[in-house]
């Protein structure tokens, strides 16, 4: 079973006798560094292969209970580490893992989706997986309460909640695989039909998208439209954003920067999350811009129903959880939180979610053991952004920038796909 090696800590560990721009693996570890993104955002990973103790046959060491709400990158990632060593229950509405990264690929090219879309069924050896959706949670009586009115109890609770952004960023809450695929087929279908595509909105989806659309399609007129100057998160490098802008010139996407779209005539409902023309966008500046398809790659929303009613006075205005050094929410020992829903000061990726999961199942166990917990510490921010298959830029944790032939061979080529039906013991389809 793959281990995880979080490429925001290189460093000299027993995986590695240097860094200095590469990665020299030990022995029999097979290196394999993969590039992932989540909304907004998209990041660097070094995954190692090599053995994990999700692959013990055995059952799990401790009676503890763990129950993890969100099964999205972290979530899963965490409840995979803690398999063998207790009991886990990890809760999520959706019937398969989202490998959300992979969705604007989808659009492109409809076959792929059934490769983003990995059944939860059979990825736990020991624990157990529970289709529903949290709504509440009482601290004093260690349970969760689930839409069904059931009650889980647990030793141990983390929210893994994550956060929910427009399609195809990604698809709504509690979607089943089913609709799903026909939610990107029917995207696909109408990116097809339309000559005229407008993305409204320029974090790393938003560009990620144009990126596919122009890249696939380059007789189509795509246009980026953004309310700031400039593009992406001002915490990445000059360099690495200028890559990306020279990059979609060479894609010939068109932009409008530093101007607001007027969104009150715009209607994305939550059943067809895209706008068809044709329809004239207008900004503040008086720019107008014809479309015959419009996306929105704005609005990033915590999800935080599971925890709001009982925990507000531990929560952001924005919807996260408040946590500490060692990712326990706030004054309360056994309860955590990872990913988007927790508020840690970083930019809120995949990666940063994998970093959370190994930090907190290390602090469980030790909590568990008697022993003090681990203080997290973040890494460095690191992008991978693809232009379509063969573009992009890559921005690694020192603060290196590689172009499009690393970021093709990380990300651009299959979105990472192989490296998590193998993380969920599931066999990839092949088309």
């Amino acid at each position: 079973m793959a281990g995880f090696w979080p490429a925001g800590f290189l460093r000299r560990t027993k995986h590695s006798r240097r860094f200095s721009g590469s990665i020299e693996p030990r022995h029999n570890s097979k290196l394999l560094l993969s590039i992932s993104w989540v909304p907004y955002e998209c990041t660097l990973y070094a995954y190692v292969m090599g053995n994990s103790s999700s692959s013990s046959s055995s059952a799990p060491k401790h009676s503890c209970q763990v129950v993890i709400v969100g099964g999205g990158y972290a979530g899963v990632k965490l409840a995979i580490d803690l398999d063998s060593y207790c009991k886990v229950v990890l809760i999520d509405p959706k019937d398969a893992f989202h490998h959300n990264m992979a969705g604007l690929r989808c659009i492109v090219e409809p076959a792929f989706v059934n490769k983003t879309l990995i059944p939860y069924e059979g990825v736990l050896k020991h624990g157990s997986f529970v289709k529903n959706r949290v709504v509440s949670c009482n601290i004093s009586r260690k349970a969760v309460t689930l839409a069904s009115s059931e009650e889980i109890s647990y030793d141990y609770l983390v929210f893994a909640c994550g956060s929910s952004v427009p399609f195809p960023g990604k698809v709504p809450l509690g979607t089943s695989m089913k609709d799903a695929e026909k939610l990107y087929r029917d995207c696909a279908d109408q990116v097809a039909k339309s000559n005229k595509i407008v993305v409204i909105g320029g974090g790393p989806v938003g560009v990620e998208l144009v990126g596919e659309l122009a890249s696939d399609f380059p007789d189509k007129k795509v246009t980026l439209m953004h309310n700031r100057e400039q593009i992406l998160d001002d915490r990445l490098s000059r360099k690495f954003v200028k890559k990306i802008q020279d990059g979609m010139k060479a894609l010939k996407v068109e932009t409008v920067l530093g101007e607001r779209v007027d969104m009150d005539d715009l209607n994305f409902d939550s059943d067809k999350p895209w706008i068809t023309g044709p329809v004239t966008l207008t900004t503040d500046q008086g720019t107008s811009v014809p479309a015959d398809l419009v996306f929105r790659c704005t609005g990033l929303k915590v999800n935080s129903v599971a925890y709001q009613s009982k925990l507000s006075d531990k929560m952001e205005k924005n919807g996260s959880l408040k946590v500490d050094r060692f990712l326990q929410v706030e004054e309360i020992e056994n309860v955590f939180a990872i990913g988007d829903c927790n508020n840690t000061p970083e930019l809120k990726l995949a990666y940063t979610a994998k970093l959370h999961a190994d930090a907190v199942a290390e602090n469980i166990k030790r909590l568990n053991e008697s022993k003090r917990p681990k203080e997290y510490k973040p890494g460095n921010a690191a992008m991978a952004l693809p232009l379509g298959r063969n573009g992009g830029a890559t921005q690694l944790p020192n603060g290196m920038v590689a172009g499009s032939f690393l970021t093709k061979s990380f990300k651009g080529k299959d979105i990472m796909t192989p490296s998590f039906w193998k993380l969920m013991k599931q066999k990839m389809p092949s088309n």
